[in-house]
């Protein structure tokens, strides 16, 4: 078988900023040189400027915390911004890693209806920069890096408005790079059991869904240093049975792109998935179902897999998906210190 390789503006919030962001395809420029340097695009260039005036305007209001205007901003517009920021001052994608770890947080921001206060916006923001900071640096290793950070609010309530913070940190030097799975690859399912046939007992803490993951975002190591993301789009996690374009006959297991296993297993017995099977499932599985469902003109910002028993006590063994995608933006600025 042959596999392929792979805002929200806010009309008057701020009138020193009226600048608004191209969704076309960004083009960058490459200068003329012996070592050729990355020039910002002039959405590169809008982006940041539009961050870096948000930012102004937090510090503003921090710094006169006796305003009190009464002005107010749509709660999707102010997690878009508190989002953009945090991720251009803090995230860079384009370095290298031995695998992502992922963690989220729920903060609660005051709001009225789906509104929010402008003059509540810097202690807002602090709340989500502080939940940041702790959830990186609670990563036991010197050799990180903030890769992503999400933000999707839910409905809003008499009580506030509730919003989940996600980030994704790569962690680790390589020891091994992407493209296919080589010939010692063969991986537990899932259960963190590490590498299975006659490689049992290596690697154990990792297993085919930490490996999939691993390949379905290696990619964007190779964007410049400087490249940033602002998520926008977030799938469910996706289970095999979602739509008939995630159905193949000629997968591995017969039915699915996704790993799918309902055999009945002896005690202390797991499924073992070979090279070829995982090579199957990441480019034709994971990687298929990742550009079916990504937006027109929007990027992978973090791919997740993951293992899953549907039901307790049923013999059936699944791994389910779930993407992020959004807007890629370089800026010549290294990311601030968390």
């Amino acid at each position: 078988m042959k596999y392929k390789y792979l805002l929200l503006p806010i009309a008057g919030m701020f009138i020193i900023v009226a600048i608004f962001v191209s969704c076309s395809k960004q083009e960058q420029t490459e200068l003329n040189s012996s070592t050729p340097e990355i020039s910002q695009s002039k959405a590169d260039i809008q982006i940041e400027n539009k961050i870096r005036a948000f930012k102004g305007k937090l510090e503003h209001l921090r710094e006169n915390p006796q305003f009190k205007s009464g002005e107010t901003i749509e709660v999707d517009s102010a997690v878009w911004y508190i989002k953009a920021a945090l991720n251009y001052s803090y995230a860079r994608a384009g370095s290298d890693f031995a695998k992502i770890i992922s963690d989220s947080a729920k903060i609660t921001i005051p709001t009225n209806g789906e509104e929010l206060l402008i003059e509540d916006l810097p202690a807002v923001y602090q709340q989500f920069l502080d939940s940041l900071s702790a959830k990186y640096h609670a990563i036991q290793s010197l050799n990180k890096n903030l890769i992503m950070v999400n933000m999707v609010a839910e409905e809003p309530t008499e009580n506030g408005t509730e919003v989940t913070l996600y980030l994704a940190t790569g962690e680790g030097a390589p020891t091994y790079t992407y493209g296919l799975f080589d010939t010692t690859d063969y991986w537990y399912w899932g259960g963190y059991l590490g590498k299975c046939d006659i490689y049992q007992g290596q690697n154990v803490g990792e297993d085919a869904t930490t490996q999939l993951q691993y390949k379905i975002n290696h990619p964007i190591v190779t964007y410049p240093p400087g490249t940033y993301f602002i998520p926008d789009t977030c799938t469910d996690w996706i289970y095999p049975w979602y739509d008939v374009e995630y159905e193949d006959p000629n997968s591995p297991n017969g039915v699915y792109r996704l790993f799918y296993d309902e055999t009945i297993y002896p005690p202390g017995v797991e499924p073992c998935i070979p090279p070829d099977d995982m090579n199957y499932y990441l480019y034709e599985g994971v990687d298929y179902i990742m550009e079916y469902n990504k937006p027109a003109g929007k990027y992978l910002t973090f791919g997740e897999v993951m293992w899953d028993i549907p039901q307790e006590g049923y013999e059936l063994r699944v791994h389910i998906v779930r993407f992020t995608y959004g807007e890629k933006y370089f800026s010549h600025n290294p990311a601030e210190i968390l």
